[in-house]
């Protein structure tokens, strides 16, 4: 049994576990045709953070922002996955979300209201937040106070229980929540984010050139494999190869916008 560490944490929410484990057998199934050796499962007990660092990765799924300010040196990039509704070159945005009921349409009424965030080292959630609010409010703050709410879905339903206004949340995880969280039907989208190259597959560093290209291959056979129930569950469309200087976009958000106050 192999010991290298995998993962598919980004949108392994428990209502589309199954899908996930899917789409993780068709992976494990082709990267053993290509004498590529992979645990049966995924691992779900070893943090995120200490996986990407890890000397036993073998795949896991990191964000744009811990890549370009911590992970460069540190991980292959292999590319992406596609999803509905969105770029075939595997880019994604967020939406800003706000209450129904507070029958708010102009993005500029959110000036003075109060953003929720999963973490300060996301893009979807909060960097590109910054870039969306700081076009805006220029070298002013834009929001009253911010929260810090740990994921996507948290943001979500802090905004539907009024513990904020407001949150962006990335495109595949707002769709995942219309679809499994009651919360999100109390909520609509005033706004989107431009687009930018969506969540990073990664390895350790030190693969050979074959063996990079025998993975990607392997992800991209996984996906054409995956049952369309799991595929139309987890909305992926595909794969793309990818290399770490396509998310260079992102570095030149954070030179720009990093330090940009929210509040």
């Amino acid at each position: 049994m192999s010991d290298h560490i995998t993962q598919l944490p980004m949108y392994d929410w428990p209502e589309v576990r199954a899908a996930t484990d899917a789409l993780w057998a068709e992976i494990h199934t082709a990267l053993q045709k290509r004498d590529i050796a992979s645990p049966n499962t995924l691992n779900r007990e070893e943090a995120t953070e200490t996986a990407w660092l890890s000397t036993r990765l073998l795949l896991s799924q990191t964000c744009g922002l811990p890549l370009v300010q911590d992970l460069r040196d540190q991980v292959t990039v292999l590319g992406r996955f596609t999803y509905q509704n969105l770029s075939a070159a595997g880019d994604y945005h967020s939406v800003i979300v706000v209450r129904r009921s507070d029958s708010i349409d102009d993005p500029e009424a959110l000036r003075g209201q109060r953003a929720a965030i999963n973490h300060e080292d996301s893009y979807s959630g909060c960097l590109t937040l910054k870039r969306w609010a700081g076009r805006l409010a220029g070298e002013n703050a834009f929001f009253a106070s911010i929260i810090a709410t740990g994921s996507h879905r948290d943001s979500v339903c802090a905004v539907a229980n009024g513990l904020a206004d407001t949150a962006a949340i990335d495109h595949v995880s707002w769709c995942l929540a219309k679809r499994v969280e009651p919360t999100a039907q109390t909520l609509k989208v005033v706004a989107r984010t431009d687009d930018r190259p969506g969540l990073p597959l990664i390895t350790r560093p030190g693969h050979d050139t074959k063996t990079l290209a025998s993975f990607r291959s392997a992800l991209d056979e996984a996906v054409t494999m995956l049952d369309p129930g799991s595929r139309s569950t987890l909305g992926i469309t595909g794969f793309v190869p990818a290399h770490v200087h396509d998310y260079d976009v992102i570095d030149d958000d954070l030179q720009q916008f990093g330090t940009t106050a929210l509040c």
